[in-house]
């Protein structure tokens, strides 16, 4: 799977298997355009092939934009829990997840989108369900000590309110409200967020 490293990037060549290049169109559309523009038609044109060509991948487009969230859900779950295994602390962890997340959609701009910032939200029919991702996170918060002065403000509220925010800055940068990379940002990010779960002893 692959993604431009800017969501202003003209489409790659055409390139890779007839897969490939269905994942790789769903994703630039629905990554820069949103959910309601992906039609088969408007994805296969992207792709390069016929709309028929699509079926012989994918049982149909829902099914495809399902495999599509699971595979960019599962390469994030793969960086964050290799994250998460050297992490000592709960302000380390949320350091390092802050600055994860915002590389990757550095990085990979419209696969973030396509899984964090598209509407309406693709996801799993069961939005109870918690992600790999989320769990890796609570998982290890729950594992973890607090720094020394510090103790852990972790519940099912104060979660909801990191995960909204470590989002407001890919989102901003996405729908052109502010300019440069996540990365740009991650400095003056980062005490705002941790305190959202850590508060001083």
């Amino acid at each position: 799977m692959t993604d431009t490293n800017s969501k202003d990037s003209a489409p790659p060549a055409i390139r890779g298997t007839t897969r490939e290049r269905l994942i790789d169109a769903m994703i630039r559309v629905v990554g820069s355009q949103g959910l309601q523009s992906a039609s088969v038609r408007t994805i296969a044109r992207e792709a390069g092939c016929n709309e028929a060509v699509l079926y012989q991948h994918f049982p149909g487009k829902i099914a495809m934009q399902q495999a599509i969230f699971s595979e960019i859900m599962s390469e994030m779950a793969t960086e964050k829990k290799a994250l998460a295994e050297r992490m000592t602390d709960t302000r380390e962890l949320i350091d390092g997840w802050v600055m994860a997340t915002y590389e990757f959609y550095d990085r990979k701009p419209f696969a973030f989108a396509y899984v964090y910032l598209s509407y309406p939200p693709i996801g799993p029919e069961d939005a109870a369900v918690p992600g790999p991702n989320t769990k890796i996170f609570s998982e290890t918060m729950n594992r973890l000590p607090a720094p020394n002065g510090w103790t852990t403000e972790f519940n099912e509220t104060t979660f909801s309110l990191f995960k909204a925010a470590i989002l407001a800055i890919p989102r901003a940068i996405h729908s052109g409200l502010i300019d440069g990379r996540a990365m740009d940002y991650y400095e003056s990010s980062r005490g705002p967020l941790s305190r959202i779960l850590l508060v001083e002893a």
